[in-house]
C-alpha cells in the first residue's frame, strides 16, 4: 500500500508514491522469477 503523489507530497522525504511505483513495475520488463503484485494507492 503506497500513497498517491498528492498524498506523498505532504509526507516526509523518502516516501515513494503509487504512480512512480506502478510506472517502475510496468517499464522494468518481465522475468521468469516475477511474482504477482497488487498495489493499492491511497489518497487523502
Amino acid at each position: 500500500i503506497v500513497p498517491v503523489k498528492n498524498f506523498a507530497d505532504q509526507m516526509s522525504t523518502g516516501v515513494s508514491y503509487f504512480e512512480q511505483f506502478a510506472w517502475d513495475l510496468h517499464h522494468r520488463g518481465t522475468s521468469d522469477i516475477d511474482l504477482p503484485v497488487l498495489i493499492l494507492g491511497l489518497d487523502a
